[in-house]
């Protein structure tokens, strides 16, 4: 079966090549042509090329490694998917890319050195002159946004960055955060999402930032998302490139929350070329295996983009749908996505626009695995319980043993079937170039959410036996105004810099609901109650002072700081000082390029926060939040980066990072009590604590390398996460020098493509082992069979539940033939290893080997 699928691909790659082997216009090709225009070095340096049917994206990188130059443009401003078609013996670089940039209203711009510019131009003027440049050079480096509130280059970047290109994300069937993550990101780990999990687990993040709240702070497009848990999928055609900062390097630009890095999500902003379509039409349809239904289960994907305008004026929309069936009884999942973009691009300012929509609706059944054993899978209902928040012990979550209605007249709620999500972005940005020294940006925009009973399946006690934890519902909106400015000085000689000042304020708003529609609080509890709603308000200001030095475009010195207000709703404010110093040192020689760099970064993530209260971990903002700790990051990363031209690179990073005030719901049992009419119950009570100090140390290993259409990604995480010492008065189940729970020790992932003109192919492995976590199959079945109550599992005694993880190995593919132009079939297979259980735990369940058969069409 596969050497046949193979040879029509074969055949299809064949044709294509062979329709481009002849010049296609221009300047005469052979030995001794002359160039049809004096170029200015480096843009008078000849090279002989061969571009077959590329993108314009890959024939500009092919001609670069061909010069050995650098080539910096606005992605925003080319139209990156048209095919180029160019072959030429000895001709210079300057004619080559007029030729391959014929139309854009772009023309490249030799900016010393080995760079090049590729800079649009204004009109003729009303005298007839020659066109000229419509801005300064500098703005348009923007290649990568890395770090600095306008921009700049990776080159300076004293710390690691990782960029995932958004058309390679879709070309290879990456559509969840996840996906992406693992296969291309070392030091970072994301546990595959259940379609009913509507909450994003990560592993690591340069080892553990917290408990079930570690994540990256997330961006799209400049606007900060309320909640970064949230965030697990995106549409991959209105994706233009995912940054990720590793690490609290990234806070003194970032601020709190940003204690374990930073993702920044920008979308596609391009308008429709000539020859390039203006919409498109995605459908893919096939079965995924399960064990806990009789059939399979059928998967669905569909999606319409629409684009309209130029590169300097433009809009887009983009609508995904997708659906899975019961994977297991019960639990199916639902998902719609909406992406809008909007550009304006003038002489001296570019302006865009985001609007982002998702809902989400999944079953809210518990894990198959615990069996009817447990009350309230067998029965539906829920448990009878006090209030969610004792009144002796503010910050504690207390919850009873599932009672049943056996006739003794007791209120019982029913679980909730379903649960959902409501996600929604707006906002805008203006970048201004003042003159050719000063460059301003603004951004403004609010995110929030809206859920209804999403569970909290991280904490160790099932919650098939603590249903309340599984009707919380809410929702928070956070508002984001960030101003900036940056002057680019030139110095004498080679000599540079760039100081960069800001200020940012957020404002968040918060409202949860504890368990409406499943708790009936009995007569006579005390605290309310159990679902009284309440409104919290916290805001964070922060003011940002940053410069970088640059000697000979080699070496670079970055320095800066944020002073970080931070409000919270009990009245109490924090100040907080966010420094972040780094260098890095790039030599080069010939077409080997080697890069020293060095950073250090602090962070800080306050004790109450939206992404905590989001996943029903934070409680209300009582007494014992306000005196918690904030969680705290600070560390160094050291590494070297070898590049040998385009097509190989190999990245070596260490990290050495402290963090103290992780805080960990500790399970506490609570005194015996009587409820009215029934038996005596004793509860558990999940209290926020403070653990102390983790030690997060590791390396990590990246290397990629191409030949032709062949490239290859690999990565290796060593991650050693450690409880170096214990905070005075905690009382849960870690001890010092334990490994932190849920951390897996290693991580690696390897991602081989291959593009051709009619057809591409992908295949992606990524493996975690070696983790310690809570074997919670264990504890449903001792709670199921009466061997334990909730109330008997608190504090060390969980420790008799820790059990080693081995690991989990991922499998995914993907293949895209182009039937006829406009029209491409595509097979996808995920989960091609069949892994349904084991990842992070023994109780979650996903679904098994996904095949889908598509068509994607292009008009």
């Amino acid at each position: 079966m596969a050497a046949a699928l193979l040879l029509p691909l074969a055949a299809a790659s064949a044709r294509g090549q062979a329709s481009c082997g002849t010049p296609t216009g221009g300047p005469a090709s052979g030995a001794g042509a002359a160039p049809a225009r004096a170029w200015a070095p480096p843009l008078d340096r000849t090279v002989t090329i061969r571009l077959d049917d590329l993108p314009l994206r890959a024939a500009l990188d092919r001609l670069a490694d061909e010069a050995r130059l650098r080539f910096s443009y606005s992605a925003e401003l080319l139209p990156l998917d048209r095919r180029v078609c160019l072959v030429r013996d000895r001709v210079s670089v300057g004619d080559a890319l007029g030729e391959m940039l014929a139309g854009t209203g772009i023309t490249p711009i030799s900016a010393g050195g080995s760079q090049v510019v590729l800079a649009p131009v204004r009109t003729e003027s009303a005298t007839g002159g020659a066109p000229a440049l419509a801005r300064a050079v500098g703005v348009l480096d923007r290649v990568i946004v890395t770090g600095t509130p306008t921009g700049g280059a990776h080159r300076s970047s004293p710390f690691a960055v990782e960029v995932l290109d958004g058309r390679t994300l879709a070309r290879q069937g990456v559509q969840s955060l996840a996906q992406a993550l693992d296969a291309a990101v070392p030091g970072v780990w994301a546990w595959t999402q259940s379609p009913a999990g509507l909450l994003a687990r990560y592993g690591s993040v340069r080892g553990a930032s917290s408990f079930g709240v570690s994540a990256p702070k997330v961006y799209i497009d400049g606007v900060e998302v309320a909640n970064p848990l949230l965030l697990t999928r995106f549409d991959p055609a209105r994706l233009e490139r995912i940054e990720v900062i590793r690490g609290p390097q990234g806070a003194a630009l970032y601020g709190a929350d940003a204690i374990s890095g930073v993702v920044n999500i920008v979308t596609r902003h391009e308008g429709v070329g000539p020859d390039a379509p203006a919409a498109e039409l995605r459908a893919s349809v096939g079965p995924s295996s399960s064990d806990y239904t009789t059939e399979s289960v059928l998967v669905q994907d569909h999606a319409l983009s629409l684009r309209t305008g130029t590169a300097a004026r433009n809009a887009a929309l983009g609508v995904t749908v997708s659906t899975v069936g019961e994977f297991v009884p019960g639990v199916s999942a639902r998902q719609v996505m909406a992406t809008g973009t909007a550009r304006v691009v003038g002489a001296r300012a570019v302006v865009t626009g985001t609007a982002r929509l998702n809902a989400t609706s999944a079953g809210a059944q518990a894990s198959p695995v615990v069996g009817s054993g447990m009350p309230s899978l067998a029965g539906r209902r829920g448990p009878r319980l006090g209030p969610p928040w004792d009144a002796g012990s503010p910050g504690s979550y207390a919850t009873r043993p599932t009672e049943y209605d056996s006739g003794s007249g007791a209120e019982v709620a029913t679980v909730p079937s379903r649960q959902t999500e409501r996600q929604y972005t707006l906002g805008g940005s203006a970048t201004i170039q003042q003159s050719a020294r000063w460059t301003h940006a603004v951004v403004a925009g609010v995110d929030g959410y809206r859920l209804g009973g999403v569970p909290v399946d991280g904490l160790p006690i099932p919650s098939a036996s603590d249903s309340a934890l599984r009707a919380a519902r809410g929702g928070a909106d956070r508002g984001t105004l960030r101003v900036s400015s940056t002057a680019r000085l030139a110095g004498p000689d080679t000599r540079a810099a760039t100081v960069t000042l800001a200020l940012e304020h957020s404002t968040a708003r918060e409202q949860t609901t504890a368990a409406t529609g499943l708790i009936v609080p009995p007569s006579g509890d005390r605290g309310g109650p159990a679902d009284a709603p309440g409104a919290v308000w916290w805001s964070n200001t922060g003011a940002l002072a940053q410069t970088q030095v640059t000697l000979n475009d080699a070496l670079f010195l970055s320095a800066g700081g944020r002073v970080e207000w931070i409000r919270g709703p009990a009245d109490n404010t924090q100040v907080a000082l966010l420094p972040m110093l780094g260098g890095a040192y790039v030599r080069e020689s010939g077409p080997v390029t080697v890069k020293l760099r060095t950073a250090f970064g602090r962070g800080i993530r306050p004790a109450r926060s939206v992404t905590r209260g989001g996943t029903w971990m934070g409680g209300p903002p009582g007494r014992a939040l306000v005196a918690l700790a904030p969680e705290e990051q600070s560390g160094i990363e050291a590494g070297a980066d070898l590049l040998v031209g385009r097509r190989l690179g190999l990245h070596v990073t260490r990290f050495d990072q402290r963090a103290s005030g992780l805080i960990q719901p500790v399970a506490a049992a609570l005194p015996d009590t009587e409820a009215s009419g029934g038996p005596h119950h004793r509860r558990v009570a999940y209290e926020l604590q403070n653990v102390g100090e983790i030690l997060n140390r590791g390396w990590e290993l990246k290397a990629s390398g191409g030949a032709g259409p062949l490239s290859l990604v690999g990565t290796l995480s060593l991650v050693d996460s450690r409880v170096g010492r214990l905070a005075g008065g905690y009382r849960g189940d870690l001890r010092a020098g334990d490994r932190m729970l849920e951390v897996p020790a290693r991580t690696a992932s390897l991602s081989v493509a291959w593009t051709a003109p009619r057809w591409a192919a992908s295949w992606a492995i990524a493996r975690a082992s070696d983790w310690i976590n809570y074997d919670r199959a264990a504890i449903a079945a001792d709670l199921a069979s009466g061997v334990r109550a909730p109330g008997d599992l608190a504090g060390p005694q969980l420790r008799a539940y820790w059990r080693e993880y081995e690991g989990v190995t991922r499998m995914r593919a993907t293949t895209s033939l182009q039937l006829r132009r406009g029209v491409a079939l595509t097979i996808a297979g995920d989960n091609l290893l069949d892994l349904q259980r084991g990842e992070p735990d023994n109780l979650t369940v996903l679904p098994g080997r996904t095949v889908t058969l598509g068509v994607r069409t292009a008009f």
